[in-house]
């Protein structure tokens, strides 16, 4: 029993690390993400911190799974509810845009040096995770071309890529910005304009 207690307790805390390491991203980027910084977040000895993880990589590693939990498998979820493939096409760049809006240090991350160098594996293990999103988001534009809610002319995959660079460039250019405009609203406008580029003529 105090085994099991003992677990969860790790988890909850591995959980606290990822969390407060997301936001000095978001404050500082990466590069400002150290050990002895997050252990002094969290109220915690650095030796402490390196029970949970055993340096940067391994925490920016669960990061990287946080990320991917939050946005690809909730795009997994929503994509075989029980609802237009438009509907669960927005309620994926909704739930996308605040998950973003949110932990602003996700953004951060993806486009530093420390994703696309410094960190080969993670730059792999993040790839794979945007390829099963854009599957995902593939198939609901399938869906929607057979049920003759979009275009039947557009193609399923540049059509979820479109979707996602749309998403990932606003990201960018938000972090750029200092984070001084409102993701919500530039999203919701996005969506707006996709689908109207994609819907079938006659669509509501």
């Amino acid at each position: 029993m105090e085994k099991c207690v003992e677990k969860k307790g790790t988890k909850i805390r591995q959980a606290e690390i990822v969390n407060t390491a997301i936001a000095v991203i978001g404050e500082l980027g990466p590069s400002g993400l150290t050990t002895a910084r997050l252990a002094e977040r969290l109220g915690m000895s650095e030796s402490n911190l390196y029970r949970h993880f055993n340096g940067k990589e391994a925490i920016l590693s669960s990061v990287v799974d946080e990320i991917g939990e939050v946005l690809m498998d909730k795009a997994s979820t929503l994509a075989v509810e029980k609802i237009p493939p438009e509907e669960k096409l927005r309620l994926i760049m909704a739930s996308h845009i605040r998950e973003v809006e949110q932990r602003n240090g996700m953004p951060r991350l993806m486009f530093s040096e420390d994703m696309h160098i410094k960190y080969p594996a993670l730059r792999d293990k993040m790839a794979r995770k945007i390829s099963g999103y854009i599957s995902t988001i593939e198939s609901v534009v399938n869906e929607g071309i057979k049920d003759g809610s979009f275009k039947p002319d557009i193609k399923p995959a540049e059509t979820a890529r479109t979707y996602l660079g749309m998403m990932q460039f606003t990201a960018m250019r938000w972090s750029l910005a200092g984070f001084s405009f409102s993701l919500k609203e530039e999203g919701r406008r996005l969506w707006v304009n996709f689908y109207r580029m994609i819907r079938k003529q006659g669509q509501p």
